[in-house]
């Protein structure tokens, strides 16, 4: 598979329409290409019925359509919720890691009551069609909001309250592989629960799981889709590429995220190898190269975690009659979604207005019992060099940069070209000293932001600047050699904000969804005191989104505390083997 996905990448040197498609030119392209199999993916969801102030938790799994085990294909996932109207509501990216991934979305007081529908996909999963993609159906009650027309029954107001039956994948939940062990079936409130999956056919159900505890819907709501029912629907979903040669394919995202565009020219003709810097701005700056193709198109692949919230390309010549874009991802067409029926009537009023006052006042509480955010793999912009670092605070300011440079920045200056432009120089280290590069000079940022013109922030006010770092080592950006790094970082971290560059692309980068360790409430001993007096009505007792089951791990315990709220509770373990079997393991609770 390896192999596979590495001649893949080959054929991307000449990547060309500006949907971040590509055009399948003969038949060798195309057998290759149905080598990679497709992929679909699987959301375990925490509830099916989610009210304004609660999180929607989820865990996402991409399996590989031809082995049914998970993908290593795509790095990145996609997650959204759909109106009624087709339009996106919310819509995420997900880190997927050896085909899994994680996330939440919070659902606000202006999202009104409605079926909507949550849809989840891969970029190359785009090109089997929405059929492809995994679909649920979810409930939105918002009781703060006076228009109900979306739920409301249009035939009559005294129905009967009928409790949907679960779907068909409950025949096949007693699976044998996996035992949910609790020790007992009755808990009173705010007492531990010890939870132990046991594997009981060893390598046959070593795996990656989710588990959720959640008290049980009391209205007629549909639940989430299960695993095993996942199976079934799916079992016939695409399993190679259904494309010929001259059609365009979506391209998978197998070395990280996928960013493209174009260069034209002042008559909107493509530009032909032009090398276009794309960079994420920002104290832990990033930066790629491409070349543009025949139709002006470039594309690059961000692999490594970012925090910024903007994305830049610029055409390295800084020619000012070449005009760089970044193109987004073209919408999907959600016109043929079909949407659950579901409506509120009067006998549910009870169960709306109680849950709707318990959120509230978890809510008010939220500030003692906060998720936190996993810290991702720290960011190394200089790739394993040491630059030397100028702190300006430590002496005696000078108001440009021309200045500071000459006055307190050892091994860089500045020269004259005889065009009477200015560019930086850097002093190589006479130990690594390579003569290919000594005529040419070093790669310039500010705030991660690439400079092609050294003369335009000669001038630039030093006051506004907190540290120059200066890396001394020779280095390669696409098809350019740079004699060195001069990276100038602001003190408010704003240079993009006081530039104006019209050979420059800027567009808004959504980034993916971070990985948290989700509160856990405990009632150990030193934290009884702390919690004694705060309320506790928590309808989602546990969640964790990754649970791994192989030899290691068969006695591991799951521990979470009860709440105040009385009723029963649904544990549930959902996920696949290492050979690709789904798995759904339900067990129920009672607090008293």
């Amino acid at each position: 598979m390896r192999n596979k996905i590495i001649i893949l990448c080959l054929f991307l040197a000449h990547f060309g329409l500006i949907h971040a498609q590509y055009v399948i030119e003969d038949s060798e392209e195309l057998e290759t290409l149905k080598k990679l199999p497709l992929e679909k993916v699987y959301v375990h969801a925490n509830t099916s019925l989610i009210f304004p102030g609660e999180y929607l938790y989820f865990s996402m799994n991409c399996i590989n359509a031809m082995s049914n085990r998970l993908s290593t294909i795509s790095r990145i996932g996609y997650i959204e919720l759909i109106d009624k109207n087709h339009k996106s509501i919310v819509k995420q990216k997900v880190a997927l890691v050896k085909g899994k991934g994680q996330g939440d979305f919070f659902i606000p007081v202006t999202l009104p009551s409605g079926n909507y529908k949550l849809i989840a996909y891969t970029h190359w999963m785009r090109n089997a069609g929405l059929s492809q993609f995994y679909q649920d159906d979810i409930v939105v009650i918002n009781p703060y909001q006076i228009d109900q027309e979306n739920l409301r029954n249009k035939k009559e107001e005294s129905i009967e309250l009928n409790i949907v039956q679960e779907n068909s994948a409950d025949m096949q939940l007693e699976d044998k592989s996996i035992e949910l062990q609790i020790g007992k079936n009755i808990f009173s409130k705010r007492e531990k629960v010890s939870l132990v999956p046991r594997n009981y056919k060893g390598s046959l159900g070593y795996g990656n799981y989710s588990i959720s505890v959640r008290l049980k819907n009391n209205l007629d709501v549909k639940p989430a889709m299960h695993a095993t029912f996942f199976g079934n629907k799916y079992l016939s979903s695409t399993k190679i590429l259904p494309k010929n040669i001259n059609d365009s394919i979506y391209l998978p995202e197998q070395r990280g995220e996928l960013f493209y565009g174009r260069v034209l020219d002042k008559d909107d003709n493509p530009v032909l190898n032009e090398t276009v810097i794309i960079s994420i701005p920002g104290e832990d700056f990033q930066l790629k190269s491409a070349i543009t193709d025949k139709s002006g198109s470039f594309y690059t692949y961000v692999n490594k975690p970012y925090t910024a919230s903007t994305i830049i390309a610029q055409a390295i010549d800084n020619d000012a009659k070449k005009m760089v874009k970044l193109i987004d991802k073209p919408d999907i067409a959600y016109g043929t979604l079909e949407f659950n029926d579901f409506t509120l009537n009067s006998k549910m009023e009870k169960a709306i207005v109680e849950r709707s006052v318990y959120n509230q006042i978890e809510n008010a509480f939220y500030s003692v019992k906060p998720d936190s955010i996993l810290s991702n793999a720290i960011i190394d912009p200089f790739d394993g060099g040491s630059p030397e670092i100028i702190k300006l605070d430590e002496f005696t300011r000078f108001p440009t940069i021309r200045e500071t440079l000459v006055e307190l920045v050892p091994n860089v200056w500045v020269k004259r070209l005889d065009t009477g432009d200015y560019t930086f120089w850097v002093r190589e280290k006479l130990e690594k000293y390579e003569i290919e590069f000594e005529s040419d000079p070093p790669l310039v940022l500010v705030d991660g932001v690439f400079v092609q013109n050294h003369s335009s922030i000669l001038d630039f006010n030093a006051r506004l600047v907190d540290r120059i770092s200066i890396l001394r080592d020779p280095l390669v950006l696409g098809d350019k050699k740079y004699l060195g790094m001069v990276v100038i970082e602001t003190i408010e971290g704003d240079y993009l904000n006081r530039i104006v560059d019209h050979n420059m692309a800027i567009n808004d980068l959504e980034m993916p969804t971070s990985l948290k360790n989700y509160f856990n409430q405990s009632y150990a001993a030193e934290n009884v005191e702390k919690f004694k007096n705060i309320p506790d009505f928590r309808s989602q007792l546990y969640w964790n989104p990754t649970i791994l089951i192989d030899q290691n791990s068969n006695e591991k315990k799951y521990e979470f505390y009860t709440s105040d709220i009385s009723g029963e509770y649904e544990i549930l373990l959902e996920g696949f083997t290492t050979y690709g079997k789904p798995i759904t393991v339900k067990k129920t609770i009672t607090i008293e």
